[in-house]
């Protein structure tokens, strides 16, 4: 356990869990500022998460009074980068009680958190939030979060074979993990950006976060052919959070069956390759505005590094296959060398800071940190992102080669966490 303790001004004391009398303060302080749900997450996680210790869940405390008044936590994840595992770390549960807002409490533990990153190697860290402010902390708008279609009830013809529905769905229990999980890594198969779900992470959803999963099973055979995980909508409608059916006649089948439970829309989310998305466009479906996640890299020249074998993969199948070269990409506050020698990349160096003033060599590329995010996770194209930053400036002979490093990637990140279950009894149930 760590030992971590910070003061702050005024009696205040940054520290992480230490017990559980203060796993259930943390969770009483949640709930209070958020809603039961939050509070049920937050000890759910200490309780139950495969990979979440104390360590991970920071604290402000009024040593006056005694009680929590700020928090955030850490919450582990790994993704995949085409075939690179990267370790994320999520920001989250971030709370101030209103009086002892404006003091710097959220920047002192973030700031704390971002060591934590960097002391356990995590390769990228993320968070789902309030408009523009983590953009403070340095993180960047990347990813699609949350994306979906809207589908109108009335677009979904009944099942017109003239026989009674040959599939049926019903909740899935903790028996269901390992046909999940093989279902969840087929769903992200054509996914180059996503996050993984282990059998054990499976397990928690199901037994402790109580994630609203139903298999979609074949009446004929008993065979699990898919599953949603759905929620209501405020305006009487239903949200489909994540899908993953195998055939289109089961997908419709599930269309229909949703209908009856529904009075308005049907939100089908992405990834746009689900066949629940796909139904829903060849009904007239359509999508609807997108936020985005925030992505924060701790140490460039690691990421790079670690990705390096798919960066050699890109010029390997490109027409600079034996490429011999170092590339210079100059985010104008600091820059970075890639240096190729036939096609392999021997190593990523921190150059420092690289004039890139006009008469300057500047370097291959010079962009700006927050669009070298979205080009590095293939969110956005180069003449995507120029409305938004006309100061990106590639040298000509180079802008191919920056295409073939960097190219648009599919991407989407599903990571549930929350308690979804009933909200009676104490907040800090196990």
């Amino acid at each position: 356990m760590s030992a971590y303790e910070e003061n702050l001004a005024d009696g205040l004391i940054l520290r992480a869990v230490r017990d559980e009398q203060d796993v259930e303060r943390y969770a009483a302080f949640n709930a209070a500022v958020f809603d039961a749900a939050s509070g049920i997450t937050s000890a759910h996680l200490l309780h139950h998460h495969p990979e979440i210790g104390y360590d991970d869940f920071l604290l402000v405390e009024d040593e006056h009074t005694d009680e929590v008044v700020s928090t955030v936590c850490l919450i582990p994840w790994h993704c995949r980068y085409e075939d690179i595992v990267l370790d994320v770390a999520m920001l989250e549960m971030v709370a101030t009680h209103p009086q002892y807002r404006h003091r710097g409490l959220i920047r002192a533990q973030v700031n704390r958190l971002h060591q934590m990153v960097t002391e356990r190697r995590f390769d990228l860290s993320i968070i789902e939030g309030i408009p523009y402010y983590y953009r403070q902390y340095g993180y960047t708008y990347a990813i699609d979060h949350r994306a979906s279609d809207s589908l109108p009830v009335w677009r979904i013809p009944n099942w017109c074979n003239g026989e009674a529905c040959p599939y049926r769905m019903r909740q899935a229990t903790p028996a269901d993990a390992p046909v999940l999980t093989r279902f969840y890594q087929e769903s992200m198969a054509a996914v180059q950006f996503h996050a993984l779900r282990s059998l054990e992470y499976w397990r928690f959803l199901l037994q402790s976060a109580k994630y609203p999963t139903r298999v979609v099973e074949d009446r004929r055979n008993g065979c699990a052919v898919g599953y949603v995980c759905t929620t209501k909508l405020a305006n009487r409608g239903i949200r489909v959070a994540e899908n993953w059916i195998t055939n289109h006649d089961a997908g419709m089948a599930v269309l229909q069956q949703l209908k009856a439970e529904s009075s308005g829309e049907i939100q089908l989310g992405w990834p746009q390759t689900s066949t629940l998305v796909q139904n829903g466009r060849s009904l007239g479906s359509v999508s609807l505005p997108v936020y985005q996640w925030l992505l924060h890299i701790p140490d460039v020249v690691r990421l790079l590094s670690k990705i390096g074998s798919v960066l050699e993969r890109r010029v390997a199948a490109s027409v600079f296959a034996g490429l011999t070269a170092d590339v210079c990409i100059n985010l104008f506050r600091e820059a970075f060398v890639l240096r190729f020698e036939k096609g392999r990349l021997l190593g990523v160096e921190s150059a420092g800071f690289v004039d890139a003033s006009m008469g300057a060599e500047g370097g291959d590329i010079c962009i700006p940190p927050e669009a070298f995010v979205r080009l590095l996770f293939g969110y956005r194209s180069l003449d995507e992102m120029r409305d938004a930053w006309p100061d990106i400036v590639v040298k000509p002979e180079r802008r191919h080669l920056v295409d073939v490093l960097f190219p648009k990637m599919t991407s989407y990140l599903c990571m549930p966490y929350m308690y979804c279950g009933p909200v009676t009894g104490s907040t800090a149930q196990s």
